[in-house]
């Protein structure tokens, strides 16, 4: 006999609370503690005209991945809107991007005057599918955002060939997947630029919000400085000279100090999330209507969450009640990971950005029309296929064990014949 549903009053596979997440510790406070008491003597050591911290961040962070050069900045929005800033792209050009994102991917293009155009995605990794990229090219497009959605990397040789091909930028969203590895290569040196999230849930954080823009094209790097207001800062080594408009996206010296003592960490954080996760993708392919995300070959994903895909033609309830199955059972999941496609977000569909204007899709600089609707089956479909689980690197075998049980005990009740 199959045991009761949590749901329906059973038992739950889980009783006891999920682990939190504890990444910040003594390491972090000693280094606020030395910013504060330096700041004592000169408040001006608060800020990176007057301290060091967020300056030897950025070289850290740099080097760490690889790159020339790192430009910090408030949040990952900011480390977006950098990139694009640094492109200085003429109004009304286009930029390809996936339909599955952070608002914060988006953003950036609109403010910049640019035409968002949304390539559909692989449904098996929600991950934009580089001949959805190639069919959305045209004579307006100046580049791609590709966005490494939950750690998992995108296809990125076929995205490159297509930029080499029509001379596009590419701008790496890497603000889950750091120290993802595509093919030997970390996420974020592959294209033109890279651009990371440091807020509080990300792997590592700068004090609960913060950005980072890295680069190995110094003109880029340059622009990104500028245009972030770092070129305060004498040992950037780059001229006080305003030649285009430019926003305050500076990283406070205590964001850095708090970034310089979380990078060292993590390598640890990746390899205990990819340790959990394999685990968890190995110990559940005996189940019927939910299977892990499939893993592009020759990748090492960093998995900020894990995505599994549920058979919703294979079982009796919708996906919102297989979730809340499971989370009565003890497992913290949620339903989709945005509800719908970023195109149906009321603020693009209703063109609602500068007043009345809807700009930049009136633009006279660009010239055509756009129709979103219904231009990513794919990503629509797979939205109401997909829960999203937190196995970070605070977890252990437990948790891996209890979610395949409950995922064994809510399928037996649920799946179809």
């Amino acid at each position: 006999m199959v045991e009761k549903l949590a749901v329906e009053g059973g038992t739950p596979v889980r009783g006891e609370p999920w682990p939190r997440r504890v990444h910040i510790g003594e390491a972090e406070v000693n280094a606020v503690m030395e910013v504060l008491k330096n700041a004592v003597e000169d408040p001006g050591k608060l800020w990176r005209m007057g301290g060091l911290e967020t300056a030897e961040f950025e070289k850290r962070f740099a080097e760490f991945y690889g790159s020339s050069f790192a430009a910090a900045s408030s949040s990952g929005t900011a480390s977006i809107h950098l990139a694009l800033a640094a492109c200085r792209f003429e109004p009304g050009s286009e930029v390809i991007t996936s339909p599955i994102t952070d608002v914060g991917t988006v953003t950036p293009i609109l403010f910049q005057n640019l035409i968002p155009v949304f390539a559909d995605v692989d449904p098996e990794t929600l991950n934009i599918d580089p001949d959805s990229v190639a069919e959305r090219v045209t004579e307006k497009t100046r580049a791609v955002i590709p966005v490494h959605l939950s750690g998992l990397l995108c296809d990125m040789d076929p995205i490159m060939e297509i930029a080499e091909k029509h001379g596009l930028v590419v701008i790496e969203d890497c603000a889950q997947a750091h120290a993802a590895v595509y093919k030997g290569r970390m996420a974020g040196t592959i294209g033109d630029l890279g651009c990371f999230s440091l807020m509080a849930g990300k792997h590592i954080t700068s004090g609960g919000e913060g950005g980072m823009t890295i680069t190995d094209n110094e003109g880029l790097w340059r622009d990104t400085m500028l245009f972030a207001r770092n070129i305060f800062t004498p040992w950037a080594q780059v001229h006080f000279d305003i030649r285009f408009p430019v926003l305050n996206y500076r990283m406070t010296e205590l964001q850095a100090a708090i970034g310089l003592a979380q990078l060292p960490k993590l390598p640890g954080i990746v390899a205990a999330r990819r340790r959990l996760c394999e685990k968890l993708a190995s110990s559940m392919t005996h189940l019927e209507t939910v299977r892990f995300s499939k893993v592009l070959e020759h990748t090492q994903p960093t998995f900020w969450f894990c995505m599994l895909h549920v058979d919703t033609d294979s079982i009796k309830v919708g996906i919102d009640d297989f979730a809340e199955a499971l989370r009565m059972e003890g497992i913290p999941v949620a339903a989709r990971y945005t509800v719908v496609p970023m195109y149906e977000y009321e603020f693009i569909a209703s063109r609602q950005t500068y007043g009345l204007s809807k700009c930049p899709w009136t633009c006279r600089f660009y010239g055509k029309t756009i129709d979103y609707k219904d231009s990513c089956p794919n990503a629509a479909e797979a939205l109401k296929r997909v829960l999203t689980l937190s196995l970070h690197e605070n977890c252990t075998d437990k948790e891996v064990e209890d979610t395949v049980a409950a995922l064994e005990k809510v399928e037996a009740h649920n799946k179809k014949g």
